[in-house]
C-alpha cells in the first residue's frame, strides 16, 4: 500500500500519458518500456495502451532491483561465461582465460539449463556457447539471452563443431555476434576476451584467423 500512495493514484488502469504524468518522464519513454515488453499493456479498441496498477508497480520494482545491481556492479569483476558440455574443454577454456586475464570472473555451465540460471544471477561481458546441448541448446539459451533486457550489451560468441549454414544462419538470428569453429587455438579464445571484454569492442571490427572462421559466414 505504501508502494502505490508513493505514485499518488487510486485508479487500477492507466495510461502512458497518466503514468508519465506520475512518473516526470516523456509518454514516448513509458510507451518504449512497453514495446521492449518491460511494462506489461493492453490495447484499446483505439489502439491506446493501457497498463494495470500492479504492473507498473512491479515494473518499477524491477527498475530499482536493476539499478543496485548496476551500482553493485561498478567496482565488481567483468564476467565471461563458458557453455560446454563437454567437460575437458570447458575446464580448459575456464583455467585458461582465468590465467591470462586475472582480473576477470569466468563462470562455467555445462548445459542450457545450468546457462540460464548463470545468467538469471549475473549479467556476463561475454558468453562463449556451444550451440549443440543435451536438452536445453545453444539456440534456446540464445533466444532467452535476447529476451531479457539486463543482457542486452552482453556479447556471444558460438563455438560449434557443427558448422552447417542452417545452424549458422539460426544462431546469428537468434543474436549471436559471431559463430566461430572448433577446434579453436587459446590464442583466438585470447582474442575474443581482449576484444569483447577488455576493450569493449564490437564484433565487426574483429580479426580472427580464417580457419575458424564458420564456412556459412564466407561471402
Amino acid at each position: 500500500m505504501g508502494k502505490r500512495k508513493m505514485i499518488k493514484t487510486d485508479k487500477q488502469i492507466l495510461s502512458t500519458f497518466e503514468i508519465s504524468a506520475l512518473l516526470g518522464v516523456h509518454p514516448q519513454t513509458v510507451s518504449g518500456w512497453a514495446r521492449k515488453g518491460w511494462l506489461p499493456s493492453a490495447r484499446t479498441p483505439g489502439g491506446h495502451r493501457r497498463i494495470h496498477i500492479d504492473d507498473l508497480m512491479r515494473f518499477l520494482e524491477w527498475r530499482r532491483e536493476t539499478a543496485k545491481v548496476r551500482r553493485r556492479g561498478k567496482d565488481a569483476p567483468k564476467v565471461i561465461l563458458v557453455v560446454e558440455d563437454d567437460t575437458s574443454l570447458r575446464e580448459q577454456l575456464a583455467s585458461e582465460i582465468q590465467e591470462h586475464f586475472p582480473d576477470l570472473q569466468v563462470l562455467t555451465a555445462a548445459d542450457g539449463y545450468e546457462a540460464g540460471r548463470k545468467l538469471s544471477q549475473s549479467v556476463p561481458s561475454l558468453v562463449l556457447l556451444d550451440l549443440m546441448m543435451p536438452g536445453i541448446n545453444g539456440f534456446h539459451v540464445l533466444r532467452d539471452m535476447r529476451a531479457d533486457p539486463r543482457l542486452k550489451q552482453c556479447h556471444t560468441v558460438v563455438i560449434t563443431g557443427y558448422y552447417t549454414r542452417e545452424n549458422g544462419e539460426r544462431a546469428l538470428q537468434a543474436g549471436a555476434d559471431l559463430v566461430l569453429t572448433k577446434p579453436i587455438g587459446m590464442a583466438v579464445i585470447c582474442q575474443l576476451v581482449r576484444h569483447f571484454v577488455v576493450e569493449n569492442r564490437m564484433a565487426a571490427t574483429l580479426k580472427v584467423p580464417l580457419d575458424n572462421v564458420a564456412p556459412f559466414l564466407e561471402t
